[in-house]
C-alpha cells in the first residue's frame, strides 16, 4: 500500500529490486480499526512469519541478512543505497523527510476512507492543507533540492499528485478542483514521471502508481 514512494526513489537511484506482491487484505486503517476487527490471516501475513517478520505490515524489504519493515526505513535505505540517487546534505534530506512524512500523513486519512470508512470529504480538505504547506518548497522549475535528478521530496510530489490509490480513488471528480489550486506541484509531479528512469520505471509490471495492483488487473 506504501511502496510507490520507495520504489520511485530506487529507479531514480538505478537500485534493482525484486519484488513479491500479495493480494490485498486489510483489517483497517488505524491501530484501533484493526484492534476492533481482531486478526486476520493472509498470504502477507503468513509471508511475514515465514521470514520472521511476524506481526510487521507491509512493506517489508530483505538485503542480504537484513530484514526491515515500515515505509520510512524502506525509502531512506533506498535512497542510501542507490548508485545513481543524488547526493544530499543533511539539510536537504530533511527537506526529503518533510515530505515524506506529509505523504504518510494524507496516506492514512486517504486509506481510512477506503478501509475504514472514513469521512471523505477530509480528503480534498487535507490534500489542499498538505500541498499549501509544501508548496512553500516546490521550485518553478527543476526539483526540490535543486539537483540534477529527483529526491524522495519530488517522487512525494509524484505520488501526491497522480497516484490512483488512494488518492485518485478517494478525490474521485473533485481531483481537478484540488489540483488545479496547486500548479507549481502539478507541474513537478510531471517532471519526475518524466525522468528517464522514473519514466521506465511508470512502464513496469509491479508499478502500481497509476494502475491497480497486479492482482486487481483484468
Amino acid at each position: 500500500r506504501r511502496f510507490p514512494p520507495a520504489q520511485l526513489i530506487a529507479a531514480v537511484g538505478g537500485l534493482e529490486l525484486n519484488f513479491e506482491e500479495y493480494p490485498f487484505v486489510a483489517n483497517g486503517a488505524s491501530a484501533a480499526d484493526k484492534e476492533k476487527a481482531g486478526v486476520i490471516e493472509t498470504a502477507h501475513t503468513l509471508a511475514a512469519t515465514a521470514m520472521g517478520m511476524e506481526g510487521c505490515g507491509l512493506p517489508i524489504m530483505t538485503h542480504g541478512d537484513l530484514k526491515f519493515h515500515q515505509s520510512f526505513a524502506v525509502q531512506n535505505y533506498a535512497a542510501s543505497i542507490g548508485p545513481n540517487y543524488p547526493t544530499l546534505t543533511p539539510q536537504q534530506k530533511a527537506i526529503d523527510d518533510m515530505f515524506m512524512g506529509n505523504l504518510e500523513d494524507m496516506m492514512g486519512l486517504a486509506a481510512g476512507v477506503i478501509l475504514s470508512s472514513y469521512d471523505g470529504t477530509l480528503v480534498p480538505k487535507y490534500m489542499t492543507k498538505i500541498l499549501t504547506h509544501l508548496s512553500k518548497w516546490i521550485p518553478e522549475t527543476g526539483f526540490v533540492n535543486g539537483q540534477d535528478a529527483p529526491s524522495a521530496a519530488d517522487c512525494v510530489v509524484l505520488v501526491l499528485t497522480q497516484a490512483l490509490i488512494p488518492f485518485g480513488a478517494t478525490l474521485g471528480e473533485g481531483a481537478g478542483e484540488v489540483y488545479g489550486k496547486f500548479p507549481a506541484a502539478v507541474a513537478l509531479g510531471q517532471r519526475v514521471a518524466e525522468y528517464p528512469a522514473v519514466a521506465a520505471w511508470l512502464e513496469h509490471e509491479h508499478c502500481n502508481l497509476k494502475k491497480p495492483p497486479v492482482a486487481a488487473r483484468s
